[in-house]
């Protein structure tokens, strides 16, 4: 069975904001010419697009403004794709050359609007783990279920007062500073740090780097092949491989890649910290590929450049005006500065890859590719395990059938199957 082809829309709906229309687009897939699933670790919500090619409006009397409510339910060999608390979010519609108009609607979950809605106001207590703030936010302020939240515990201790941010920016906020509870066991990095946070069809998910890597280590996943001739299945040939491989030493320099000087002015004390340099060569982190640390000359490495000054309090004020002096086993100049060089260094190596659609494949999965160098074989260089940045499942209408498509964008942090 071809994953290319297999695909079954069972119901596409709009209802109107008072509910009195309905758009039942299931009876009439024929005007829908395309629809994509989007998923991104680096966006916090997931989201649909869909484009209607129709001489008069595919949606019938129901005309859009915005927040209409959506079902939408697509079989797949590998899988459905089921969701019945859509919101619409845009609706743009184009005149074609032809008689035909061509219609984009973007539907997205309703957490995208509690995220305008909203605004986190109170105090945090400075005494519980992170993860305890990001999954009281995702249920209070975005309007999660307990199904729906899949956060890792984070070892370290984070408080912070709301300042009316977007209920997003504080998840955020707390993921640069948060440490992972869990440890390797396979020896693998110690210094757990850079949690990420984003949506996949599965729930919200705040995950560290490092475990996500670990965790790959110990099932199954997802093997695709560039060659055809290499390949038990074609459902999991790869095509159009592209490299954005971006080595930049100055700019990478500059975002802290490989380490930063920093300096602190403690508002408590009133006093300015000695330099604390954090270096890419001292962190203990696991990694995609077989090579640890990209080594590079004139001590780029072991030298970190780029000096930063920040306002900073390793303490917070108590409710009875005491000071909470913080907890001095996690250093939260280190796990601010090793965060950053962590998301830069998983960000310089990037592959884009079409596959047979899977829906299966969540952002966050980690895959392992298999490339082919001309003439040579497998590329072990740039072959191995890649973690899905964002992934696209499409299926488009074409004058020979229907073709369905998976469009991932893969990046690693360092180079060589492991």
């Amino acid at each position: 069975m071809s994953y290319l082809k297999q695909i079954v829309v069972r119901n596409l709906t709009i209802s109107s904001v008072d509910g009195d229309k309905v758009a039942v687009l299931g009876d009439n897939i024929t005007s829908v010419l395309s629809i994509s699933y989007f998923e991104n670790i680096f966006h916090p919500t997931y989201e649909f697009e869909i484009v209607f090619v129709s001489v008069d409006n595919p949606l019938g009397d129901l005309t859009l403004r915005g927040t209409e409510t959506a079902s939408i339910e697509i079989e797949h060999p590998t899988g459905v794709l089921e969701f019945d608390d859509l919101i619409v979010t845009s609706f743009v519609q184009n005149q074609s050359e032809s008689t035909a108009n061509m219609f984009t609607v973007r539907l997205e979950p309703i957490g995208i609007i509690n995220n305008e809605k909203n605004r986190v106001t109170k105090r945090y207590s400075p005494d519980v783990p992170g993860s305890v703030h990001i999954e009281n936010i995702l249920k209070t302020q975005i309007g999660a279920s307990e199904d729906e939240v899949d956060v890792e515990e984070s070892a370290n201790p984070v408080g912070f007062f709301g300042n009316y941010w977007r209920p997003f920016k504080a998840l955020y906020w707390i993921a640069k500073r948060s440490m992972s509870a869990s440890m390797p066991e396979d020896g693998g990095g110690t210094d757990r740090v850079g949690f990420l946070f984003w949506q996949t069809k599965s729930g919200y998910k705040f995950k560290s780097i490092d475990t996500m890597i670990s965790d790959s280590k110990k099932g199954d996943i997802f093997k695709y092949v560039q060659n055809d001739a290499l390949s038990d299945n074609p459902n999991f040939d790869l095509y159009n491989p592209t490299f954005e491989i971006d080595q930049n030493i100055v700019l990478q320099m500059m975002n802290s890649m490989y380490g930063e000087n920093r300096k602190y002015f403690n508002l408590h004390t009133l006093q300015v910290t000695d330099d604390v340099s954090f270096s890419k060569s001292n962190a203990k982190q696991a990694h995609l590929g077989e090579e640890e640390v990209v080594k590079l000359n004139y001590d780029i490495n072991e030298n970190p450049t780029v000096p930063t000054r920040n306002v900073f309090m390793d303490y917070t004020m108590r409710r009875d005006g005491t000071i909470n002096e913080g907890d001095k086993e996690y250093n939260p100049h280190k796990i601010i500065s090793q965060a950053k060089m962590r998301y830069q260094s998983l960000l310089s190596r990037s592959l884009r890859v079409t596959v047979p659609m899977n829906l299966e494949l969540e952002a966050g999965d980690i895959v392992d590719i298999k490339l082919i160098e001309s003439m040579k074989g497998t590329d072990e260089w740039m072959s191995g395990l890649y973690i899905i940045k964002d992934l696209q499942h499409s299926y488009i209408t074409r004058k020979n059938g229907v073709q369905c498509y998976t469009y991932l964008r893969l990046i690693k942090d360092t180079p060589g199957d492991d």
